[in-house]
């Protein structure tokens, strides 16, 4: 994996090496030199070993891990997201299976690898329909470390606090966020509000804000590091993206027990049953989702509903236990079919 950052592509690459090695494989990891997932890996005792690109098309990097490979004999090889993918498919070449890890929309890196594994059914389907061929293409959706002890579903505080947190960027639909509380605030609902981030918008989202007139209502904390305190102060989580994959910051308000409004894209329309454990509302549609928050707020029993539901469908399915037997599965299946090709 080498991007440079710390956001949801470094998490699942971290969250896969703690669910393999829970399940006895030896991890190691390829990373960018400096890459900022580097001291997570360090403080959980994982090996890995810093090798540089220019970019994508990097030939020279290309031929470092593949000498790389050669020394460390793999029995799988698993590169996440665009720019590892196109680097590793040619290096492990005849050393061991590829098992290319499509994190966005953009499937054309990954066809031609060995084996995928999609996100969500909505990436799974555009794999195969790319050409990629269906039985190798597995689907993982993401997971979450459950907290240490399961949060209770709390009463809305009076006046409810609504949360909203992600990059400050165009496909966070964030002014749809704030023309909610606006439209709220016109209807005479008490809250405050909280959206949480940074980014390119942050200036323009301020001032939609001020120009709202929502004030004081509405708080930007800045990036969080402790989401246990932002989900804690928080009573209602809005997830306004018009695109996303698979969310963890939505799995998160799921496993801390919030009731959830989100926008139905693929990736979250899959984890959502409307009405029974979140509520969905249309893309880019401010006017529904400030709805869907008043009848939380007015229905605090429903709201509570749902997020317990919500909670429970997160400890069930997508812990990383969870995700571990899928992902011990595919992988001894993949190790199992390349030795059966190399006979």
């Amino acid at each position: 994996m080498f991007g440079a950052g710390l956001g949801g592509l470094e998490q699942v690459f971290v969250d896969y090496s703690e669910a393999l090695r829970a399940r006895g494989h030896d991890v190691v990891h390829l990373v960018a030199p400096r890459a900022m997932v580097i001291p997570r890996l360090e403080g959980l005792g994982f090996r890995y070993i810093e090798t540089s690109n220019f970019n994508q098309y990097d030939v020279f990097a290309m031929w470092r891990i593949r000498r790389l490979l050669r020394s460390l004999s793999p029995d799988v090889v698993i590169a996440h997201g665009n720019r590892a993918i196109n680097l590793v498919k040619p290096a492990a070449k005849s050393i061991a299976p590829l098992v290319a890890v499509n994190h966005s929309i953009r499937v054309g890196r990954t066809i031609g690898a060995d084996f995928a594994i999609a996100i969500n059914e909505d990436m799974r389907r555009r794999l195969i329909e790319a050409g990629q061929p269906e039985a190798r293409v597995f689907k993982v959706f993401n997971m979450i470390r459950p907290p240490a002890r399961t949060r209770p579903v709390k009463t809305l505080s009076s006046p409810p606090v609504i949360g909203a947190m992600g990059r400050f960027v165009p496909k966070k639909g964030f002014e749809k966020f704030i023309e909610a509380l606006a439209l709220l605030k016109s209807q005479g609902v008490s809250f405050k509000a909280t959206l949480a981030g940074d980014g390119d918008l942050a200036p323009a989202l301020k001032a939609l804000a001020s120009s709202q007139g929502l004030g004081e209502a509405l708080r930007f904390p800045g990036w969080i590091t402790d989401k246990e305190e932002f989900f804690r102060d928080i009573d209602i989580f809005c997830f306004t993206s018009n695109h996303d994959v698979c969310p963890l910051v939505l799995l998160e308000a799921f496993v801390y027990a919030k009731p959830v409004v989100l926008s139905d894209s693929p990736g979250p329309r899959e984890i959502s049953t409307d009405g029974v454990d979140s509520l969905l509302f249309p893309i880019d549609d401010a006017t529904a989702l400030a709805e869907r928050i008043r009848r939380l707020i007015e229905n605090p029993n429903f709201a509570q509903g749902l997020a317990s539901a919500a909670q429970r469908k997160i400890l069930d399915h997508h812990t990383i236990d969870k995700g571990g037997e899928q992902l011990d599965s595919i992988i001894r299946r993949v190790v199992a079919q390349g030795s059966e090709r190399r006979r």
